[in-house]
């Protein structure tokens, strides 16, 4: 054998029996959509993190002239995502017994919620009264705000382009990993705003609570 053959037999896959219907842990892509998802965790961790260790470097957090966070407008949009989630499973629940047109509808309405809560939080980005440079408090809150928005807008698309398909019966009840990946994507960003949501509206208000 020479060592051109020898190379290519240990490098090669044989992929004969990976099909396109797949639609779980057979299919390549929900694996590499998975180790997408814990990459980001690792992100928001980062986040969490560091927004606690510079919270207990900092005595007075917000700083004092710095008002506290209204929770009106964050707590709709935490509402609106988790919204979305059931729609998005309804989606994925719908497609699996053929019914490709509930399917459409539910993805566009889970499109439709992502917009809303984007527009809520342009709305907020209005409103903040400090600078992304003004403070290190005000420097979190605009970074974890715009790290979520931008990845709303990314889940968004993703998902319109998936109604787009459905609308075109590219999806069915046997082909539908790109649907499966898609829901896995949505629910990561919906849920991340959670722990987002508790360290830049609850926790500033609690500290300012305990602090007088």
């Amino acid at each position: 054998m020479s060592t051109t053959e020898l190379n290519d037999s240990r490098f090669s896959i044989d992929a004969t029996d990976l099909s396109r219907f797949h639609s779980g842990t057979d299919a390549p892509i929900w694996w590499g959509i998975v180790g997408l998802v814990l990459i980001e965790m690792s992100v928001v961790a980062a986040f969490v993190i560091s927004y606690f260790y510079l919270l207990m470097s900092n005595p007075q957090w917000p700083p004092a002239d710095y008002p506290v966070p209204e929770l009106m407008l964050p707590t709709v949009s935490l509402v609106l995502l988790l919204i979305s989630c059931v729609t998005m499973y309804m989606a994925g629940r719908t497609l699996n017994k053929g019914q490709v047109t509930a399917f459409v509808l539910y993805t566009v309405a889970s499109v439709a919620l992502a917009c809303v809560v984007l527009v809520i939080r342009w709305q907020q980005f209005q409103d903040f009264e400090f600078s992304l440079d003004q403070h290190v408090y005000g420097s979190l809150v605009w970074t974890i705000s715009g790290f979520h928005f931008l990845h709303v807008v990314s889940a968004a698309i993703g998902t319109a382009v998936v109604a787009i398909l459905g609308m075109m019966g590219f999806f069915s009840s046997t082909q539908r990993i790109g649907v499966v990946v898609d829901t896995l994507y949505w629910n990561f960003v919906a849920l991340a705003w959670i722990p987002f949501y508790l360290i830049l509206y609850w926790v500033p208000r609690l500290t300012y609570t305990a602090g007088g």
